[in-house]
């Protein structure tokens, strides 16, 4: 078993669980649970398998191979479903086994490329519309000059430059309107060894450890989700704005950022239960 190994490495290295818990920042109760195989007392999967990195890091030993002997332990069913994946899209089959646990991402983006197709169409419908009334207009008033004498087409033509007036001032109040921001950007800088995850826009762009000292910058359209094993070593910016550390010391942490603000896993499951 997982858990069998890394004891017996630990063991043999004369290490006790206090050290791995001083080490990794991981606590001695979650280390405990691993090492007997009782992954109920741990807070969720992706922290499971944050640990379990951390932990054979720490020991110097293959963390992708511990991760993927959990997954066959815990999930074979998951892992025959991959392995049947990889086998049907050569171009998957090809990717480094590190990254292939993790290349799923958290969702499609079907949902948003439908609201941006409906977005276009309904543009378009408002657009034909407006053209087909200012055509309408324009012949009305055209038609109706003609019926006119001459002395009466004067007022005419003032009335219809005053009717088109309001429509020259719109560009101006659309310049005032605020500006959405476009993406977000954040940077990561690392006071001590933590084990992190990064998701953007869907796809995993990183997954492992940073050392202490490190400085890493991701970027996102719509969404960027960080997952941190040990949230007190990391120091956050947010589109050029400091936004302090992640959680406490020790602490596993999952934030979600868009050009909107920061929201927490909790908050985004919750937002998207009501669309």
């Amino acid at each position: 078993m997982l858990g069998d190994m890394l004891r017996s490495e630990r063991e043999r290295q004369g290490l006790s669980i206090r050290d791995i818990e001083k080490g990794t920042s991981i606590r001695a109760l979650y280390i405990e649970s691993i090492e007997t195989g009782d992954y109920s007392q741990l807070p969720g999967e992706v922290y499971t398998k944050g640990f379990i990195r951390n932990y054979a890091n720490f020991l110097k030993m293959d963390a992708d191979a511990m991760v993927k002997r959990y997954m066959e332990e815990n999930h074979p069913e998951k892992v025959a479903s991959e392995s049947e994946q990889n086998a049907a899209d050569p171009q998957t089959a090809q990717e480094p086994a590190g990254k292939a646990e993790t290349s799923q991402p958290f969702s499609t983006g079907s949902d948003f490329r439908e609201r941006v197709e409906k977005s276009h169409k309904n543009q378009n419908l408002l657009l034909l519309a407006a053209l087909v009334l200012v055509v309408a207009v324009g012949a009305f008033y055209l038609l109706g000059s003609e019926s006119k004498p001459a002395k009466t087409s004067a007022p005419a033509q003032t009335s219809a430059q005053q009717a088109k007036a309001p429509t020259a001032e719109q560009p101006e109040k659309k310049a005032d309107a605020p500006k959405k921001a476009e993406g977000v950007e954040v940077v990561a800088k690392v006071t001590d060894a933590c084990w992190t995850q990064v998701k953007a826009d869907g796809k995993t762009v990183y997954e492992g450890t940073l050392q202490k000292g490190k400085t890493e910058t991701w970027k996102a359209k719509e969404k960027l989700v960080i997952v941190a094993g040990n949230a007190g070593a990391v120091e956050l910016k947010i589109n050029g704005k400091d936004s302090g550390k992640m959680g406490a010391k020790g602490q596993v942490a999952e934030k979600i950022y868009t050009p909107e603000g920061e929201s927490s896993a909790a908050d985004q499951s919750k937002k998207d239960s009501k669309k």
